[in-house]
């Protein structure tokens, strides 16, 4: 066969798949456009956030911007000026848990260190706080029964020979609040490593600790901390940090209940956020994280579905649109975002199949004139 009649057989092959309109080319974004496109976009929302003192979300997408173009020089100064307005917060709501701390409101102070751990993780002097609020070292621990006059900065001044400790001794009891003590009831106070008792001579009001039954406090490590602040996020809808401190809780203990609850949800949330922004794999791969610690998580299972049929629906439709108006490239590429995830989806791994076959006789063809 000559190569005349070889050509025209590839031409009437390409006219009987995609008719004889040639291949029209979608205009190319440059890889440029494209960054200039997400950062544009970033910092945009950055501002406004930070205008509408939203400072850890603007935070947030002050990093994504940078990510799109590290070298800008206002993104740069926005992070800065981000990040001391943040430390600037934080130092507040360290400052009120001190005050509050020293009124004997225990569990507000508690609070409020995690709510400046909330807004600046990095905050040191708050982290060392809530840290050395977990980490007792109890050497052994006695009854106390509350006389009447007794304070806890009281009781602390007896056992301890300073008023410091009250803290310690309400975290031990599970007290909330300092004035919330009543005459006759029985603390269990703790003799810590770090804080002996004083001379028990000079410590009338002790009683013996001589119930076997119970057991000195183990020492508690960071873990409750890294729950506690978890849980913070959570319910600030902080999801993403949320689930970086719960995996910390479950590195240590990956029996924890509450951990894996809320690690659960806040993957969840995630997913749902994904979806409401149209990322269907990132809403899949967080929905599947959820079922990871959740099987049972009905409402899991039915979005992963819902979601991979409108995923798969979509992109065969749109395959099909670009076929009919011969852009193979475009329809190759949606096609094959659905063979990935469901190879016997329809008929799209024929219609794959043909996409390819005739690009291929059209390349060949060019190649041989």
């Amino acid at each position: 066969m000559n190569k005349p009649i070889h050509v025209c057989i590839i031409i009437l092959v390409c006219i009987f798949f995609t008719g004889c309109v040639a291949p029209q080319k979608k205009p190319v974004i440059s890889m440029e456009d494209k960054k200039n496109r997400v950062f544009k976009e970033y910092y945009e929302k950055a501002l406004n956030l930070e205008n509408q003192n939203e400072l850890v979300e603007a935070k947030k997408n002050y990093h994504l911007a940078f990510a799109a173009d590290p070298s800008n020089k206002d993104i740069r100064q926005g992070i800065t000026q981000i990040n001391k307005r943040l430390q600037s917060k934080a130092d507040k709501y360290y400052q009120k848990s001190i005050t509050l701390h020293k009124k004997g409101q225990y569990s507000e102070a508690t609070r409020y260190l995690l709510i400046a751990l909330r807004v600046s993780p990095e905050h040191v002097k708050a982290r060392q706080a809530l840290i050395a609020g977990q980490n007792l070292n109890i050497k052994k621990c006695i009854w106390h029964t509350i006389k009447k006059g007794e304070t806890l900065s009281i009781i602390s001044k007896n056992f301890y020979g300073n008023f410091k400790q009250s803290g310690i001794i309400a975290q031990v009891n599970n007290i909330k609040n300092a004035a919330c003590i009543r005459v006759g009831m029985k603390l269990k106070i703790p003799e810590l490593k770090e804080h002996p008792f004083v001379n028990q001579k000079a410590a009338p009001r002790l009683e013996e600790w001589t119930d076997a039954s119970i057991q000195p406090e183990k020492k508690t490590d960071t873990l409750t901390l890294y729950k506690d602040l978890g849980i913070e996020f959570f319910k600030n809808k902080q999801f993403e940090n949320a689930v970086i401190e719960l995996k910390k809780v479950l590195n240590g203990n990956p029996s924890d209940k509450d951990a894996i609850a809320y690690i659960s949800k806040a993957y969840y949330q995630l997913g749902s956020n994904a979806y409401t922004q149209k990322k269907s794999l990132a809403a899949i791969e967080y929905f599947q994280e959820a079922l990871t610690f959740n099987n049972n998580c009905s409402p899991c299972k039915n979005k992963i579905t819902q979601i991979q049929n409108i995923y798969k629906e979509s992109h065969y439709k749109a395959g099909m649109k670009f076929f009919d108006k011969q852009n193979l490239n475009s329809a190759i590429f949606e096609w094959n975002l659905v063979h990935k995830m469901d190879p016997e989806y329809k008929k799209v791994a024929r219609l794959l199949n043909k996409a390819q076959t005739i690009q291929k006789n059209i390349k060949a063809l060019k190649q041989s004139e």
